[in-house]
């Protein structure tokens, strides 16, 4: 495989559901001037969400900017921003509507924009509001467990965004302490079980010791 071809296939695992033609624009761009396989990792890794909207609206902003330019000259009788010669020109009918004006080119340019940056908009909401409601939930999950509440308690539970976890899961351990519930107790750390076995081992030391001083002393 090309490094083209490679940075496309990337791009395409990276980005399922986009265009292909967008992200040909991006891998053809990115590789020129590349001829170490090595590089092509760190190249699609450097390449994000918003540069692949970037581009497909630099795309389509050229796209219509072209078709808004070609209709307005259509309409007007234009070639290249001159009047085209016609030496019978037709007399404006009654009903014919009025010409665009140059607002109603940049309102086609900016419509078009728009409609083709939407999609992308929209994907790129949802994935920033599943990210922070993972991180949410995490940040969640760690502090109920700090204060050994289970995770059966959790499901379809509603938490305020701006609330305080400590606070809310203290006062949560406490309800349900009042109301009977037993906690299981919490499994003991690596830190822990090493600081309880070297506390039985001084112990065992300890009392063989005394032992062997009484023997001695008999």
């Amino acid at each position: 495989m090309t490094i083209f071809e490679q940075i496309l296939a990337g791009l395409q695992q990276k980005f399922a559901g986009v265009d292909t033609a967008t992200l040909t624009r991006i891998a053809t761009k990115k590789a020129e001037g590349v001829t170490d396989e090595t590089k092509v990792t760190s190249i699609v890794e450097g390449i994000s969400f918003q540069d692949v909207m970037q581009n497909y609206g630099d795309f389509r902003a050229g796209q219509a900017q072209t078709s808004a330019v070609s209709n307005y000259e259509k309409k007007h009788g234009l070639k290249d921003g001159k009047p085209i010669e016609n030496p019978k020109p037709e007399p404006p009918k009654p009903n014919d509507p009025p010409k665009p004006q140059e607002t109603d080119i940049a309102k086609m340019i900016a419509d078009g924009i728009a409609a083709g940056i939407k999609p992308f908009a929209d994907k790129l909401a949802k994935m920033e509001k599943n990210e922070a409601q993972a991180q949410r939930n995490s940040q969640i999950s760690v502090v109920a467990k700090k204060y050994g509440i289970p995770e059966f308690m959790l499901k379809d539970r509603n938490i305020p965004e701006n609330t305080d976890l400590d606070t809310y899961f203290k006062d949560m351990k406490q309800d349900m302490s009042n109301n009977g519930f037993q906690f299981s107790k919490a499994p003991e750390t690596a830190e822990q079980k090493q600081e309880k076995e070297a506390s039985e081992f001084a112990k065992m030391i300890e009392a063989d010791t005394k032992s062997i001083v009484e023997q001695q002393n008999k």
